[in-house]
């Protein structure tokens, strides 16, 4: 009798633990007078008491409870940028699942977890869009802080998406860059990256010509810039960059502002670039700008430069 009892106590206190994160099924908001746009998005929600616009990342902020992260990606689609977005996965990436729904956002597919990945914090994430656009919200929250749980969670029930909305890039951006003396025109911001193409054009129609990005992230004062630059050179790796080999890296100032400046040649797609990535810090903000040259590298390099060296940090 034991066993059963102490089986039916174990089942209880899962459910149980499910039922604090849950979500409903379906949710259906209407915009009210309450509701927020996170800047830079088309998303609305209601904000807990005493969270603010977060000022070097896009979401909303507390000193002690927390942060909710948005990642807006209009021109994405749902149901490839979320395919991989599941309950092994997360198992697989060694975090504690608490909670995985599958559901229904106004009208919009939608999936959502709760996790656990450190001890110090637990993740409540939800994606959601369709072939037109995909959104996801990362909250995070100090373990243990049933106050921030309650209040997050119920800033996600509020979520309103608006696909209409207009959206001014640079709304966000925490920095200022000068393009005049180069052909670099900015192309489009898409996934939190500012992307730059000569005059502007669309990569599809010149596959192999030079483009910049430049992203924002926030610095806890500790990263200096070269650990940052060796970060997204890990990122150029993932893009497909082979053997790379640094050629050129220097500590520099770039407006009063600390700086890192680091020169890579190597292979992409079995044709030989030229990465290139910049690293300015001020303060808790840091900005990357990071770019690739396949053919003019000489000339490239010198408008690359010449646009690092003009970022202002805000």
């Amino acid at each position: 009798m034991k066993p059963f009892l102490s089986l039916c106590l174990l089942l209880c206190l899962a459910a149980g633990a499910r039922a604090q994160y849950k979500l409903d099924s379906i949710i259906r908001n209407t915009k009210t007078a309450r509701h927020v746009r996170i800047p830079g998005t088309h998303l609305y929600m209601v904000p807990p008491a005493q969270y603010t616009i977060a000022k070097n990342f896009i979401g909303l902020h507390h000193k002690e409870r927390g942060m909710i992260n948005v990642y807006d990606l209009p021109g994405g689609n749902f149901y490839t940028n979320a395919a991989s977005f599941s309950k092994a996965a997360f198992v697989e990436k060694g975090a504690t699942v608490y909670d995985y729904q599958e559901l229904n956002i106004d009208g919009y597919p939608a999936k959502f977890v709760a996790a656990q990945g450190a001890p110090t914090h637990i993740t409540l994430g939800l994606v959601f869009g369709d072939t037109t656009f995909s959104t996801s919200v990362m909250a995070v929250y100090p373990t243990g802080n049933e106050t921030a749980r309650k209040e997050m969670l119920a800033c996600l029930r509020s979520i309103w998406y608006d696909p209409q909305q207009p959206i001014d890039p640079f709304e966000t951006a925490n920095f200022t860059i000068d393009t005049k003396e180069t052909p670099f025109r900015f192309f489009k911001y898409a996934a939190s990256l500012y992307i730059y193409t000569v005059n502007g054009a669309d990569t599809k129609e010149d596959p192999d010509g030079p483009f910049v990005m430049v992203a924002q992230f926030p610095n806890d004062n500790t990263a200096p810039p070269k650990e940052i630059a060796a970060m997204m050179v890990g990122k150029f790796r993932e893009y497909g960059l082979t053997d790379p080999e640094t050629k050129q890296e220097s500590s520099d100032r770039i407006n009063n502002n600390e700086a890192y400046q680091v020169e890579i040649q190597g292979q992409l797609k079995n044709k030989p670039v030229t990465a290139y990535c910049c690293v300015v810090i001020k303060g808790d903000q840091a900005i990357v700008l990071q770019a690739i040259s396949k053919k003019d590298t000489t000339g490239d390099l010198q408008h690359f430069k010449k646009m690092a060296f003009s970022i202002q940090v805000k």
